[in-house]
């Protein structure tokens, strides 16, 4: 089995810090990220690794995995059996950011602090009929906003918590050997952010991270699973959403400060991201506020 490990760059949605996706079928190669990770197996089976350590999967399997643990799941289906089904999946990406540093020091925390240290070694968990209600909540969250979805992942960590559980590595894994200089992903995303107001090409990202525009277009979507113009656009109007909803300039001059060269653009992007239009984005989040 080959030891390199993909870093791969998780990118949530604009003002989310939990992204839920589905996989009809698993191919990535070794990899980590810097996100915890709850897989949990919808179809299939094969074999699940957690750095050198390996355990069987099949359907109904929920693992938690932690942040900068390299991972890799070998489906059955891709062996050459074509009468086995494939590995699809439901995965729930977070940040231990969103917990307290002092969290094992707080007795509220105490059971899902230690399931977040156990991760490091891939923790599997030993349902009895508990899958079904752990999807409806990951489905509950992908639908909620705000703070609701901070509570839905406390309810499902919780849950998880009560359950028997067993370590797929016998110790954790070695992260310190996956600290690396910055990636290309972390350069293009510092780059993005802080030059997005300017008419940025292609030519000139790529220019920045000396690779040439094809070869990253190829490297950023295989690692972050989106195009350089879809992140960039993100980035652009959630700035302007800012800007709609703190001062009162006018949409032309946001959308200009925004980096968009023309307002026509502008307002077709601002509908496809927020499904609003500029004014009344500005309209109702300023009524939210005020009902």
């Amino acid at each position: 089995m080959t030891t390199k490990v993909v870093q791969r760059k998780i990118i949530h949605d604009t003002g989310q810090t939990l992204t839920c996706m589905h996989f009809p079928q698993l191919v990535w190669p070794m990899h980590c990220h810097d996100t915890c990770e709850l897989i949990i197996m919808t179809a299939g089976s094969g074999r699940e690794y957690i750095g050198h350590a390996v355990a069987p999967y099949r359907s109904g399997d929920i693992t938690l995995i932690g942040r900068d643990i390299p991972h890799l799941h070998l489906c059955d289906s891709l062996d050459g059996n074509p009468d086995t089904p494939a590995s699809t999946c439901e995965i729930l990406y977070f940040s231990p950011a969103l917990f307290p540093d002092n969290i094992a020091a707080i007795p509220e925390y105490a059971a899902i602090a230690s399931m977040l240290e156990k991760s490091a070694c891939g923790l599997r968990f030993r349902t009895n009929g508990e899958t079904a209600h752990i999807l409806d909540k990951i489905r509950q969250l992908a639908c909620a906003n705000g703070i609701a979805r901070i509570r839905i992942l406390l309810d499902i960590l919780d849950t998880l918590a009560q359950i028997p559980a067993s370590t797929i590595a016998p110790e954790p894994v070695d992260k310190k050997r996956l600290h690396k200089q910055l990636t290309v992903i972390d350069k293009v995303m510092q780059y993005l952010k802080t030059r997005y107001r300017e008419p940025l090409t292609l030519a000139t990202i790529a220019a920045h991270t000396g690779m040439n525009p094809s070869a990253l277009c190829r490297h950023f979507r295989h690692h972050t699973g989106k195009t350089l113009t879809a992140v960039l656009n993100e980035i652009r109007i959630a700035h302007a959403c800012q800007q709609l909803y703190t001062t009162n300039r006018s949409i032309s001059a946001i959308a200009w400060e925004s980096g968009f060269a023309s307002q026509t653009h502008f307002n077709r992007q601002f509908r496809t991201l927020t499904g609003q239009t500029p004014g009344q984005y500005r309209k109702n989040s300023r009524s939210d506020v005020t009902a």
